[in-house]
């Protein structure tokens, strides 16, 4: 359940907004002038802000420019309720950090579907991991259910990094970013000329990607040979002529590391294999460390049968 403030003086319309809100399945709260609205948002952050401009003691604009400036309530979305119209006025808004901007008298079931939207795009934007802009867990998590609800065969790819730590180790984070970046934009490429696939990033090194069965083991070779060919250029060139890093342990002897590969774990998931998201991923990264185990970089492809069930 979603939790909303609606700052808003006028008693009956502060209202109608609630119960309609409610009656859409959120949890509202009211604050009558913008020194409560900015109180009560500090106090317990909302999911999203219903803002009226023309309020006392703290405006709306201000208000909305004091949310915008706290870390806590920075990306609360707000959709601003306001007598004024004219494009001047929502632009000013909307570069003040609004996300939406609805004009009195308005239509209830428009603000409703603006709150639903809002707050899907907030939810969707959560979900996205921070470094390379892909889907996180939650969303692999909720595509993969989708996919298995439905019964539509499809491959999990489980895409890995060997040797990342060694690589961020040695030139630090910043190039450690560069290096899942190139990768990121590598696997998105190949995912756009697939029909149907989708790529989300599991975190550090690690994405999955899901797409046809057929396709699944010419995907991997593809991504191989694109991580391959550039992962190179990440390097400094006396590492790269020589084919490994060099540094010292703790202890400080000298040690030899490999340039970074990549290996890939294939999953089919035919219907009824799985009943769940963590079965599948499971299953992938399983099969991942099996490819790991291979010289430089590669795929293995999961031959295992599903159990047969038995009816007695």
């Amino acid at each position: 359940m979603s939790r909303i403030l609606v700052a808003e003086d006028d008693a009956d319309v502060a209202d109608a907004v609630r119960l309609s809100l409610e009656d859409a399945g959120h949890c509202c709260a009211i604050a009558r002038d913008g020194a409560a609205a900015l109180e009560m948002a500090r106090t317990e952050t909302p999911d999203l802000l219903v803002l009226d401009l023309a309020m006392p003691k703290v405006s709306g604009d201000e208000v909305l420019a004091h949310l915008r400036a706290d870390p806590r309530t920075r990306y609360v979305p707000a959709i601003i309720l306001t007598a004024q119209t004219g494009a001047r006025e929502t632009v000013i808004r909307l570069t003040a950090g609004a996300d939406d901007y609805v004009t009195k008298p308005f239509d209830i079931d428009v603000l409703e579907a603006r709150v639903a939207r809002a707050l899907t795009r907030a939810a969707e934007l959560r979900a996205l991991n921070p470094l390379s802009g892909l889907p996180g867990n939650r969303a692999i998590t909720d595509e993969i259910e989708a996919r298995l609800d439905r019964r539509d065969p499809f491959a999990c790819l489980w895409v890995d990094v060997n040797a990342f730590k060694s690589f961020n180790d040695h030139y630090g984070f910043a190039r450690g970013d560069e290096l899942i970046e190139r990768l990121a934009a590598i696997l998105t490429t190949i995912a756009r000329d697939e029909r149907d696939a989708f790529l989300g990033h599991v975190g550090g090194d690690d994405f999955v990607l899901l797409t046809s069965p057929e396709r699944a083991e010419a995907v991997a070779s593809h991504a191989i040979d694109d991580f391959d060919r550039e992962v190179g250029t990440l390097y400094d060139p006396a590492d790269r002529a020589r084919g490994h890093l060099e540094a010292t342990d703790r202890r400080g002897r000298p040690r030899r590391t490999a340039l970074a590969t990549l290996s890939i774990g294939i999953v089919r998931a035919d219907a009824g294999r799985f009943a769940t998201a963590t079965e599948l991923s499971r299953a992938a990264a399983e099969v991942k460390e099996v490819a790991k185990r291979q010289p430089g970089s590669g795929w293995a492809v999961d031959r295992r049968r599903a159990p047969t069930k038995v009816s007695g």
